[in-house]
C-alpha cells in the first residue's frame, strides 16, 4: 500500500501541469540569454534542466531520439508552469514552513522511519531527491489553490442532487463488510493481544493501545471495503471471518494484523444520503482541476517566457 502512495504522489507532483501530447506553449524566441528558460524575472539553467531530464528519465540517453525530443519539449512546460507557480507565490507572499513539510511528510511516512521511507522509495525506483523536492512542490500548490482557486468555486445542492441523478449506475454497492485491524511487530505480540481479546477486552480499547499503524486513533477502523480493495492477504480473510471474531495474526510487509468484521453490507444502490459528501468532493475537485488550469494559463499568457531551443534540440527542430 506504501509503494501506491509513494508512486501516487510523484505521480501528480511536478508533472501535474504537463501537457502529455503538445509541445510547449510558452512564447518561442530567439535570445542571447544564457539560461535557456527565461520565465518573466526567473530563469531556468540549460543544467538544471539536464537535471531534471536525468532524474525523470534515467535512461533518457538510450530513448529514441524522437521521444526523446518529445520528452524534452514535455519537460521544458512543465518547467514554465514550475517557475510560473514559483513566481505568483512570491508575489503573493505564500510560503511552505519547515513544520508544515515535515508535518505533511510524517503524515505520509506514517509509521516508518525516515530510513524506511527512503529505502521503500529507491525499492520504487523513486529518487528521494525528486521526490521530496515534488512532494514539497505539491504543497506549494496546494496552499495556493487554496488561496486563488478555492474561493471560487461554487457546489450548490442542485448540483449535487444533479449528478447523482445521472450517474445513478456508479453508486452500485458491491458486497462490503467494515474491517477494524491492529498491528503488531511480532506474530507473539500479536497472538498475546488477541488472547486478550479472546477473554473479553474492546478490540478498539487495545487498538489504541498496541497498535502500530496510524488508525490506532480510530480504534483501527478502516471503514467499509469490498472485494480486491484491500491486500490480497487481507482478502483472503475478511470475507470468510464470521462477524466479530478476530482473525489470526495476518502477516504483510508492515508486521502482523489482527483484523476484525463487524458489519456486512449487501450489494445494492447507495441511496443520495450516503453518497451525497462523496459527490460534493468529486464535484468540488473537478471544479478545482479546471480553475486550476484556467489560472496557469491566464499566468502563461501574461507572462514573457523566452527559450533557447538551440541549447537542447537539434537545428531541425527549432
Amino acid at each position: 500500500m506504501i509503494r501506491y502512495l509513494l508512486l501516487l504522489i510523484l505521480a501528480i507532483s511536478l508533472p501535474a501541469c504537463r501537457q502529455e501530447n503538445a509541445p510547449v506553449l510558452a512564447t518561442q524566441q530567439p535570445t542571447t540569454i544564457a539560461s535557456l528558460i527565461k520565465v518573466g524575472h526567473r530563469t531556468v539553467s540549460l543544467e538544471q534542466f539536464n537535471r531534471q531530464m536525468q532524474m525523470n528519465y534515467p535512461d533518457i540517453d538510450n530513448i529514441p531520439a524522437q521521444d526523446r525530443i518529445l520528452l524534452q519539449q514535455q519537460m521544458v512546460a512543465q518547467l514554465i508552469d514550475r517557475e510560473l507557480i514559483h513566481a505568483e507565490a512570491a508575489r503573493l507572499d505564500v510560503r511552505l514552513s519547515p513544520d508544515e513539510f515535515d508535518a505533511a511528510l510524517a503524515g505520509i511516512r506514517g509509521i516508518h522511519t525516515s530510513a524506511e521511507f527512503e529505502l521503500n522509495l529507491r525499492e520504487s525506483g523513486i529518487s528521494p531527491e525528486l521526490w521530496r523536492e515534488s512532494f514539497r512542490f505539491r504543497l506549494l500548490i496546494s496552499k495556493l489553490t487554496e488561496m486563488v482557486v478555492s474561493p471560487r468555486i461554487d457546489i450548490s445542492e442542485a448540483d449535487i442532487e444533479d449528478y447523482y441523478r445521472n450517474h445513478r449506475a456508479d453508486f452500485q454497492r458491491p458486497e462490503e463488510v467494515r474491517v477494524y485491524q491492529m498491528l503488531l511487530a511480532t506474530r507473539e505480540a500479536a497472538l498475546e493481544i488477541k488472547k486478550h481479546l479472546q477473554e473479553g477486552a474492546d478490540f478498539a480499547t487495545l487498538a489504541r493501545q498496541y497498535s502500530l499503524s496510524p488508525d490506532r486513533e480510530d480504534g483501527g477502523l478502516l471503514g467499509y471495503f469490498s472485494a480486491g480493495a484491500l491486500p490480497s492477504e487481507f482478502d483472503a480473510v475478511i470475507f470468510t471471518l464470521p462477524l466479530r471474531q478476530v482473525s489470526d495474526p495476518v502477516e504483510s510487509p508492515y508486521g502482523f494484523h489482527l483484523l476484525l468484521v463487524d458489519r456486512k453490507r449487501q450489494a445494492g444502490q447507495r441511496p443520495f444520503a450516503a453518497v451525497a459528501d462523496e459527490i460534493r468532493e468529486l464535484l468540488y475537485h473537478n471544479q478545482e482541476e479546471i480553475l486550476l488550469q484556467q489560472w496557469l494559463q491566464e499566468l502563461r499568457l501574461n507572462t514573457e517566457v523566452i527559450i533557447d531551443w538551440e541549447q537542447i534540440l537539434p537545428q531541425s527542430f527549432h
